[in-house]
Formats: structure tokens, sequence, C-alpha cells
């Protein structure tokens, strides 16, 4: 990705950005500043960007590290808010159920041969060899099967809502993309 693209990227994301930082601080002073602060960095690592197709999660990486230097600014010997310090489970908990809920009915939409083996491997939880032997196939196709039917859903999930991770790959925010209910 070139450095314009970037630059146009994140000029398209600095409205969110900011909305993102000003749920995390108390006044609208302070979100401006720390946005630019984002945007500063942002724009001065911009060479570290390993993947174009990631400047979203990467900006927002960005955003919660410069929150969480900020508030160890202010009090350095005090917790982080709870919102940066990790999950809150009273927010994070409704929104994993309304993934799994869309997850299921996006499951619902795969073709057959793929339905059924990630139905068992993710709902079930069954191991992939199980799988195979319920089956009757191969554990080298129940793999593949698999694979493939998380990437369906995973596609369709992301293109109705964007997904806010945290260093573990655990979902912890989220933004309809989509007018159309669908399902999160």
């Amino acid at each position: 990705m070139s450095a314009g693209e970037i630059e146009a990227a994140v000029v398209g994301f600095r409205a969110k950005l900011r909305a993102f930082i000003r749920r995390r601080v108390r006044d609208d002073a302070t979100a401006d500043d720390l946005t630019q602060e984002t945007l500063l960095k942002v724009f001065r690592s911009r060479a570290a960007l390993r993947d174009g197709q990631r400047v979203e999660a990467w900006l927002y990486r960005i955003a919660r590290n410069t929150l969480i230097d900020f508030y160890r600014r202010q009090r350095p010997t005090a917790e982080l808010p709870e919102g940066l310090a990790g999950e809150a489970a009273d927010e994070v908990g409704p929104l994993r159920e309304a993934v799994i809920v869309a997850m299921r009915q996006f499951l619902e939409e795969l073709p057959e041969a793929y339905r059924e083996p990630v139905r068992l491997a993710e709902l079930d939880g069954l191991p992939l060899a199980k799988i195979a032997r319920r089956s009757g196939l191969s554990l080298t196709a129940v793999k593949s099967r698999v694979r493939r039917g998380r990437a369906m859903v995973k596609r369709k999930l992301q293109d109705c809502c964007r997904f806010e991770f945290d260093r573990a790959g655990k979902v912890i925010g989220w933004e309809r993309r989509q007018t159309k209910p669908c399902g999160c």
C-alpha cells in the first residue's frame, strides 16, 4: 500500500477514530488532542504497516496504545480504566452472543458440504478426526471443508459488521456496516 493510499484511508477513518477515543475520555478537548497524537503516530510509523488490508485494525491498535499512554501519564501508579485494561464482561458478553447468533444464521446459508463439518467443529466442539469418522470423509477433506466454511462465515460476518479485536484476537467492539439486519 502506497503512502498516499494509507493517508487516504487514515483520513477516511478520522471521524471514527475520534469517536472511538471520545468514548474513552472525559471531554472533547482531550479527545481532540489524543486523536491528533494518534494521527501523528500513524503518519510517523506508516512504514511499519505490513498488511494494507488491515489498516483499520492498525489504526485502532495505535489509538488504544495512545489512550493507555495518556492514562499512565495522568496517574502512573493507578490502574487503567476498565475499558482499556481488559474486556468488560458486561459489554463483551452480549456482543459475543450477537456474533454467535449471526454466525448460526450465516452457517445455515453455507452449502451442505461445508455446513455440517463447520457446525460440528464450531458449535458442537467435536475434534476434526471424529467429524471425519462420523461423516465418512478423510481427515484432510474435513480439515479443508471446515477451513473453507469458516472463511465463508467470516467473510459474511465482516461484510455485515466491522469488528475490533484485542491482542489475543477476541472481539471487543463492533459497528454495523449494513443497514439491513444481519443478526449482529
